[in-house]
């Protein structure tokens, strides 16, 4: 059962169901070692260029929730930090923003 954002997010379905096959692929292309932090033994796969584009070109491997590395410098590991920082970026693109009228210049008078 998937817990925490996965929980009630549509991602899971989007990915194709030959995706345990495309992440073997990318850890044999790439290695095992984390493209965001060079630790080795990365447990999860991402994407490079955020969106759907599931080519194994755009997979690589990065530290997951169970990364030993991570863990022990005591840190968010890498896969979960790029995936919050993008979705924030994407929660924000679509924000309306508030307009406020112009300031007039300090220097007219009325």
């Amino acid at each position: 059962m998937p817990r925490g954002q996965w929980s009630t997010s549509p991602r899971r379905a989007q990915l194709p169901p030959d995706w345990a096959t495309l992440c073997a692929q990318a850890r044999e292309l790439w290695g095992t070692a984390c493209y965001l932090c060079a630790h080795p033994g990365a447990t999860d796969t991402d994407h490079v260029t955020p969106g759907a584009d599931h080519r194994v070109t755009n997979l690589r491997p990065a530290c997951g929730a169970r990364c030993p590395h991570c863990r022990a410098e005591g840190r968010t590991p890498c896969h979960l930090a790029k995936s919050s920082r993008e979705g924030g970026q994407a929660a924000q693109a679509i924000r309306p923003r508030r307009a406020r009228p112009p300031e007039p210049h300090p220097g007219i008078r009325r």
